[in-house]
């Protein structure tokens, strides 16, 4: 079995090399974009009573952050929050927006990748 070894300057020059040419592969979208993606926020809010509901809405009136889950033990609570996010995202957008998660467990919250 052959190892093939790979020097710090070679790596430095393979990944400069790709930076310098992200600008042209990413779509004009992006770029034209209010808040460009990368500089947003991306929010899982768990546990949904009174207080963390109100720091959602907060948090959803704004174009720095984008809710993308919630956590909550009690499924109407969890149903509540999930459609006030895909609501609220549909009325900005003018899209039928349904990308929150929903979660019963914190921990597959935080697993999520």
């Amino acid at each position: 079995m052959t190892t093939t070894h790979h020097s710090r300057r070679s790596f430095l020059k393979s990944t400069t090399t790709a930076a310098v040419a992200a600008p042209f592969i990413l779509p004009s979208h992006v770029w034209a974009a209010e808040t460009p993606p990368n500089d947003r926020i991306t929010l899982g809010f768990i546990g949904m009573g009174k207080q963390n509901r109100g720091l959602m809405n907060g948090f959803l009136r704004r174009n720095q952050t984008q809710t993308v889950a919630v956590c909550e033990v009690d499924a109407n609570r969890r149903n509540h929050a999930k459609k006030s996010v895909e609501d609220s995202y549909s009325e900005r957008n003018q899209t039928g927006y349904k990308g929150c998660a929903a979660y019963n467990d914190f921990r597959e919250m935080i697993a999520r990748d």
